[in-house]
């Protein structure tokens, strides 16, 4: 009997759907496919792997419905046109607890592009802009000199008028970040993601209430609360870029600029802080 539905199975449910069809490139879309089974049987089954083209936004979902089984795979595809994805095996266990594998073939889903078909392939990066020829070297040259100049005389009238300070600890820079080893090797949403993690553990600090908020919205609406004098808008348009690089694709300039956004605002949030721990003594009377 098991043998029949398995059977029934391949030739009735085999078929994968995806929906909707006309899915553009990031689109939630669902993939799902209907197994014949006897009624109480349950189904188990693995979520699909994550790659460069497909982003799982879930575990899979299993629903039983009488004699018939859906199972049902919620997805994000970047990349458009005609793609084959070998789906994972499905495990019927019936009521009297006999089990039997289901293969899992493969789904076909079309994605369709944003961009209007030019005949032409996308480009993979923007190019660096032009530099401007230098027509007259003479006069920079005497600018730089001069400034030189004046930068030395300065420094030696201050190390003779009074101590040489100790050196200031290094501000944090994006450098510190293993940006470049990162983007090499095409992992320009891990800089975004530990880009956020560092913003997210700096916000938290400075408001104990934001660890409890639900989502980024809630996290800046309680540190405008809290902490008005920050760049609130800047911050909220960080979070924002930040949540959309973990769904879609960073290209590596844009991961730059990300990461460098992300350090301009903390260094910006350290300097405010630091300007409200100073304390102004009045003057004796």
């Amino acid at each position: 009997m098991n043998a029949i539905l398995v059977l029934l199975a391949v030739l009735q449910g085999g078929v994968w759907s995806a929906v909707p069809v006309d899915a553009t490139v990031g689109d939630t879309v669902f993939i799902e496919r209907s197994i014949p089974a006897p009624p109480g049987a349950t189904a188990r089954t693995r979520t699909l792997e994550r790659s460069e083209l497909i982003e799982p936004l879930g575990p899979a979902v299993v629903t039983a419905r009488g004699a018939v089984v859906l199972v049902r795979h919620r997805v994000a595809l970047f990349a458009p046109g005609r793609h084959r994805l070998p789906m994972p095996a499905i495990e019927l266990v019936a009521p009297d607890g006999h089990v039997e594998w289901v293969a899992g073939d493969t789904a076909i889903v079309d994605i369709v592009s944003l961009l209007p078909d030019t005949g032409e392939a996308p480009p993979r990066w923007s190019r660096a802009p032009l530099a401007r020829p230098v027509r007259r070297i003479e006069p920079l040259v005497f600018l730089v000199g001069g400034v030189l100049l004046s930068l030395g005389a300065w420094a030696v009238a201050r190390r003779r008028t009074r101590p040489r300070p100790a050196a200031p600890p290094e501000a944090r820079t994006a450098t510190e970040l293993p940006v470049a080893r990162w983007l090499s090797a095409g992992e320009g949403r891990a800089v975004a993601s530990l880009a956020a993690e560092r913003l997210r553990v700096r916000i938290e600090a400075a408001v104990p209430a934001a660890a409890g908020a639900l989502g980024d919205g809630a996290r800046a609406e309680l540190v405008a609360a809290e902490r008005p004098e920050w760049p609130i808008r800047e911050l909220e348009d960080v979070l924002l870029a930040l949540e959309r690089a973990r769904f879609a694709p960073l290209v590596r300039d844009d991961a730059i600029v990300l990461a460098d956004r992300v350090e301009v605002l903390l260094q910006e949030i350290d300097r405010l802080e630091g300007e409200e721990e100073v304390v102004v003594e009045e003057p004796r009377r």
